[in-house]
């Protein structure tokens, strides 16, 4: 347990940077194959065949919401448990945990394989985008019970103490990931098909060596046979804790379909392609800021749980700091070349290109107020506060998507690039009033004696 008790005892800048390198890490590795898939399609298939994988793009997160689902509800009450020396308690939560996603997992594979082709047209698709989207989401559905369960228990690993492990898997398997996309692309010509079996066959190997790990005397915490038994009460608390982050990836994938038909609407296909790039540099960029959220979710709770609410307010502050730091940055270079950006995505279309180009330097505003809005959400979420959490995750989606599909029709591409910070400043301003009010609370609570577990 000494791998869990330093989260409540390590000196707060040296604990956040140990957990947050690797969560940014594992988190740009992901975001990086994002990025490197859709320039690989783009530059290798072309426009069209960007537009399907964008038009498939929907279901990914719906399936990165289940994960995130069930590994923000199992990781906040294991860091809570850790933080109280229930270690039992926490491995009951994690059978739970497991079942769950063998359910979900297996029932949202098996749905997107039947209705491929009318959840795709609902998604934008439409004659030859339809005709190649089809294939790449009906392989990729193969692999979903793998990718939620690494979705999932990547948060377990770092909740007991093992940050790093997670970004073992997570950069070799997008490495790998990436490499097999190229040889589908360029050597075997399969085209976007052969992208989707090189992603199928990557997290189907990922999750096979977690499992390992999980498994094996290295890992605090175990996956136990008795606890896979269906836990009602448990599996509600599961659901619930995580209902927040799973009601934002279900807006996130709305708020994606209303971007495909609005930007559809005004260039067809290269405007759908053009989405699926603000869409990949977006996510490059917010995953760094995201991944410190992430890694100081559980260093909250595990220190909510212990009563040290001094430790939990040096976290908060260096947390926002850091993420806005990160995000106001990368959002200023990507501003200054978003020529350059733009023309990774594909070799001639120039149309394309001067679409994103002039899109770029607005769609940077989001990223540049990301930590305010990631870090309030993440914070509410590790003290077992959903509905704040909900209302911050959800607000931004709720704001987008009516907007999404009014602008574009009345200023063009213009109104598409503004739907971004017309939807993320008003809640990046009540992130901060709630983040303010949350501090002046904290300060407020007394201290508990010092123990073995709460000294520096």
């Amino acid at each position: 347990m000494d791998s869990v008790r330093h989260q409540g005892t390590a000196p707060i800048g040296k604990l956040l940077l140990q957990y947050s390198l690797p969560a940014i890490a594992g988190f740009l590795a992901n975001a990086l194959y994002q990025f490197v898939d859709r320039v690989l399609v783009g530059r290798g298939v072309g426009t069209e065949a960007m537009a399907a994988v964008t038009c498939a793009y929907p279901l990914t997160i719906l399936t990165m919401g289940v994960g995130l689902w069930l590994g923000t509800g199992t990781g906040n009450q294991i860091s809570t448990l850790l933080g109280k020396g229930e270690k039992d308690e926490a491995e009951r939560v994690l059978g739970q945990s497991v079942r769950l996603g063998l359910l979900l997992g297996g029932a949202l594979s098996l749905l997107l394989i039947v209705l491929a082709r009318p959840i795709l047209i609902g998604c934008g698709a439409t004659g030859g985008v339809l005709e190649m989207a089809i294939p790449y989401l009906r392989i990729t559905a193969v692999g979903q019970v793998c990718l939620i369960a690494i979705i999932s228990m990547g948060n377990i690993l770092r909740t007991q103490g093992r940050p790093g492990l997670g970004l073992a898997f997570m950069g070799t398997g997008n490495l790998v990931n990436a490499l097999l996309a190229w040889l589908a692309i360029f050597v075997l010509h399969l085209g976007i098909a052969g992208a989707a079996l090189a992603t199928t066959v990557t997290v189907t190997l990922n999750l096979a060596a977690l499992l390992i790990f999980v498994q094996s005397p290295s890992s605090v915490l175990r996956i136990r046979r008795r606890h896979l038994r269906h836990d009602a009460a448990l599996a509600r608390s599961i659901l619930a804790l995580g209902a927040p982050m799973f009601l934002m990836q279900i807006l996130g994938t709305l708020t994606f379909l209303a971007a495909n038909h609005g930007a559809a609407g005004l260039d067809g296909i290269r405007g759908v392609a053009s989405v699926g790039v603000f869409n990949a540099v977006s996510i490059l960029l917010i995953y760094g800021p995201l991944g410190i959220a992430q890694a100081f979710q559980p260093l909250v709770a595990y220190n909510r749980g212990a009563g040290q609410t001094a430790r939990v307010r040096e976290l908060l502050t260096k947390t926002l700091l850091a993420t806005t730091g990160m995000g106001v940055v990368s959002a200023l270079v990507v501003a200054l070349i978003p020529v350059t950006v733009a023309s990774l995505f594909t070799r001639h279309d120039t149309a394309l290109i001067d679409i994103v180009a002039h899109g770029l330097p607005v769609f940077m505003i989001s990223v540049a107020l990301f930590g305010i809005q990631g870090t309030a959400s993440h914070y509410f979420l590790a003290i077992h506060q959903p509905q704040k959490a909900g209302l911050l995750l959800l607000g931004r989606q709720l704001l987008a998507i009516p907007l999404f599909l009014i602008l574009p029709r009345t200023f063009g591409f213009t109104g598409l690039y503004l739907v971004a910070p017309l939807s993320d400043v008003p809640m990046a301003m009540l992130s901060a009033w709630m983040l303010h009010a949350e501090w002046k609370a904290l300060g407020a609570e007394p201290e508990p004696p010092a123990t073995e577990l709460n000294q520096d």
